[in-house]
């Protein structure tokens, strides 16, 4: 059995997000999706869909001899998740307080988020 891989690249990212709106696509459908801002390669999408599979981060399924679906086998959250353990890793040694405090003094965050973000914490608080 394949081992999970979230090193996904930016390209692949764009597939995965396709198949996470639309559950299962075929590769015409994969092309014709991309090609709608600017004309996708259809050797390339095929490619990166291999690389995918190869990743264990998509699967192919054959409904006729026609054209096979391709599903995600991994979801938006479980990506997200390791994406982001991976940021805060990488650039605040694991520290969400560190990250928070960096978008508060190069004033990223606005005061409304910052309120929703309080107001998120105090409802964690009471939920221990």
């Amino acid at each position: 059995m394949l081992t999970k891989k979230y090193n996904i690249t930016d390209a692949e990212l764009e597939i995965m997000k396709l198949l996470w709106q639309n559950k299962a696509l075929t590769l015409n459908k994969i092309v014709e999706n991309l090609s709608k801002e600017e004309k996708k390669n259809k050797s390339t999408i095929k490619t990166l869909l291999y690389r995918l599979i190869e990743k264990g981060s998509v699967k192919s399924i054959e409904h006729n001899s026609k054209e096979n679906e391709y599903i995600a086998t991994i979801t938006k959250e479980e990506y997200l998740k390791k994406e982001n353990d991976t940021f805060l890793k990488k650039l605040y040694n694991g520290s969400t307080n560190k990250l928070l405090l960096n978008f508060v003094e190069e004033k990223k965050i606005s005061k409304q988020d910052l309120k929703d973000l309080l107001l998120l914490i105090e409802s964690e608080d009471q939920n221990i």
